[in-house]
């Protein structure tokens, strides 16, 4: 989920809290939902400083207590310690991480014991359903009298059916069409980018669960031995390639000035298709000129 969902959603806790009298778990509720993606402050240190560590420390599951702790302390000064306060953040923490697994750009679930990334690809991280249905707990609690915390169990209970149903396609699909990589799309919620390896070449194509239909088919050559090992001269390609699971040349062009390097993650997408795009640029000798990646 993008930081714009994930604050809707801490605002349906606590106005469903609030409405249960318990403003202060859902103002913790709400501060909990927004924390683990204020790691985009990591980027004045530095884009690969940030890349390593975007969707890490602050999305453990083991370290959210510590951080609501540390969240609830801040007013402890003034109002003294509130455990209910407390496991409004906790809770508001633990969603959101659960949220971030079900997206396409894993998360450090257990760090620091590990820094391997979980993800289940199940759901873009901007899902056309998915904002439908937060969008319509503020309209039916809007323009009814009906309870928000009523409202608030049933929005919990459709968003869980619809993540976990989202991932049983994604699963199926991946068995059913033998590929590496199944990336839900954004607005339809049976449209799929397909990405393999068949005979040495990368595949990509689009598939339609409702038709299973696939179109769209483009195959990349693979890339030589060669020229992935000029890429990791780049430590700029070697971070991108620790951090993304489907990082792969798509472009290598030769010529009198040198040799160009274009590398794209295939597990990760998004509206523009450059999050992960990396390019690299050689002098006749080898020597890295230049180096980039998008964020």
């Amino acid at each position: 989920m993008d930081i714009v969902h994930h604050t809707c959603i801490g605002g349906i806790g606590f106005v469903a809290l609030s409405a249960q009298g318990q403003e202060l778990a859902g103002l913790g509720f709400l501060v909990g939902s927004v924390f683990p993606d204020l790691d985009v402050a990591f980027i004045a240190a530095g884009k690969r400083f940030y890349l390593k560590r975007h969707q890490g420390p602050t999305h453990s599951l083991l370290l959210a207590p510590f951080y609501a702790a540390a969240l609830a302390a801040i007013p402890a000064w003034q109002i003294g310690w509130n455990w209910v306060l407390f496991l409004g953040l906790y809770t508001g923490l633990t969603v959101h991480v659960l949220l971030d697994v079900f997206n396409t750009f894993g998360i450090q679930l257990f760090w620091p014991l590990t820094k391997r990334r979980y993800c289940l690809d199940a759901v873009f991280f901007i899902d056309a359903v998915a904002w439908t249905l937060t969008a319509g707990f503020f309209a039916v609690v809007t323009a009814t009298r009906v309870s928000p915390g009523f409202v608030a169990i049933g929005y919990a209970v459709l968003f869980v059916m619809y993540g976990c149903a989202k991932l049983i396609l994604q699963r199926r699909i991946k068995i059913r069409l033998r590929v590496d990589f199944a990336i839900p799309s954004a607005w339809n919620p049976f449209g799929f980018l397909l990405f393999t390896r068949r005979d040495g070449c990368l595949e990509t194509s689009t598939y339609n669960a409702l038709t299973r239909r696939v179109s769209a088919i483009h195959a990349i050559p693979g890339t030589s031995p060669e020229i992935m090992k000029l890429a990791r001269h780049s430590a700029v390609f070697r971070d991108m390639e620790s951090i993304l699971r489907g990082l792969n040349v798509t472009r290598v062009e030769e010529d009198h000035e040198g040799t160009t390097i274009v590398a794209q993650d295939l597990a990760v997408r998004n509206f523009g298709g450059t999050f992960g795009r990396t390019e690299l640029r050689f002098d006749p000798d080898g020597r890295l000129r230049y180096e980039m990646a998008h964020i």
